[in-house]
């Protein structure tokens, strides 16, 4: 190989690879470290002066977890006068509107002020939050998946936070009843780490769609082919000046076991959205957004890019392994690690763990690399499908 191509395929090679090993290693590490510094939640409110909240609940098929949901929303322990939810079926075409009715008739709704609205045609989930929001009057908008359960005094702990008059936007945490995965577990694991150190940074880069409360003053309708609301909306209302927080104390529960289709389908949208914030968000790479910027960059921007630098680190690798004993090492270990993710793949649930998580990592990327160059090729105009939180 000529030493000046070999020179090249080697500071590329090395430098998706070092690239990758700071997205997947050394910024977790960082986070970690971060996280201490993590300030502690308020207390939740123990009174009833308490800020009006109205819960936002698109709906597009939700017949399974309607009725659960609104037991879960009713048994909140928050003042009946401060509350109202809004279930709005996005053209169902199951029976989530007339279930919804059924529950909030129950005795043990009485209680909660609910409302079934109802639209015939599936127009998407933004346009149903950016209609249904503008119409709010509250001070308070809460976000919420029907399949997630809350706490009883998650809304009292959200209102706390917003006490504070430059609060725009906070989140809780996120937990799965039944993870389809060792290394869906992990993967939520680690989400749930990495948002703790970006609270610490400055703000969590975006929130958990199971459960986040916005001021209605900090909020402004969102472009309807917005993939993942969950992290646009909150850091919109970050780069308007407000504060973001991430509140590990309410921890919704997912109900909702996605399968491998399932599961595969959401790391594409979540692919596709990560392309369309970059895009979209390239402000907050700005210098003047500190620790925000270096989050941004470490951990958005290079997921997006991390499918095509674990691909071209091991190219590069096997390009020079024939030059280079060192190359070859690094050549051997990265094809080893697919093997195992392979082999993980075909013991299914008799998988060793280290195998488990392997598997998940690999189907992750690959998921990623197709969501990310659909979203480029305009594949992602569709309306919205049930999915779990992203």
């Amino acid at each position: 190989m000529n030493t000046m191509i070999e020179t090249a395929t080697a500071a590329v090679t090395l430098g998706s690879m070092g690239l990758n090993a700071w997205h997947h290693v050394g910024w977790p590490v960082a986070l970690k470290l971060l996280s201490r510094r993590a300030q502690a939640a308020p207390a939740p409110i123990a009174g009833d002066d308490l800020p009006a909240m109205t819960v936002v609940m698109p709906a597009y098929n939700e017949a399974a977890h309607i009725a659960a949901k609104l037991r879960n929303l009713a048994a909140l322990d928050y003042p009946a006068d401060r509350l109202e939810v809004l279930v709005v079926c996005d053209g169902c075409t199951d029976a989530t509107a007339a279930l919804a009715r059924a529950v909030l008739a129950e005795p043990g709704c009485s209680g909660l002020r609910g409302r079934v609205v109802e639209h015939g045609r599936n127009r998407g989930k933004l346009a149903v939050m950016n209609g249904t929001i503008a119409m709010v009057t509250t001070e308070i908008v809460v976000l919420t998946d029907v399949s997630a359960m809350l706490p009883a005094d998650a809304l009292r702990r959200a209102a706390a936070h917003f006490a504070d008059p430059a609060l725009g936007a906070v989140g809780g945490t996120y937990l799965l009843a039944r993870p389809g995965s060792a290394g869906e577990a992990r993967y939520w694991q680690y989400q749930r780490a990495v948002k703790q150190g970006e609270a610490a940074l400055g703000a969590p880069l975006g929130l958990h769609g199971a459960f986040y409360a916005i001021r209605r003053a900090a909020w402004q309708p969102l472009r309807e082919d917005t993939i993942n609301d969950d992290f646009i909306l909150p850091l919109e209302i970050f780069g308007r000046g407000w504060r973001v927080a991430y509140d590990t104390s309410i921890a919704a529960l997912e109900l909702e076991c996605a399968d491998a289709a399932q599961e595969a389908r959401r790391r594409r949208r979540i692919a596709a959205g990560n392309a369309q914030q970059i895009a979209r968000l390239s402000w907050l790479l700005h210098p003047r957004f500190g620790g925000v910027a270096l989050a941004f960059a470490s951990g958005k921007a290079l997921r997006v890019a991390a499918p095509f630098l674990i691909g071209t680190g091991l190219l590069g690798s096997v390009l020079l392994a024939a030059e280079s004993p060192e190359f070859a090492l690094l050549a051997a270990l990265q094809i080893a690690g697919l093997l195992g993710a392979a082999a993980g793949g075909l013991l299914g649930a008799g998988a060793p763990r280290v195998l488990a998580v392997a598997r998940y990592a690999v189907a992750g990327h690959l998921a990623s690399a197709r969501g990310v160059l659909g979203y480029l090729a305009g594949g992602h105009r569709t309306p919205w499908r049930r999915a779990i939180a992203s």
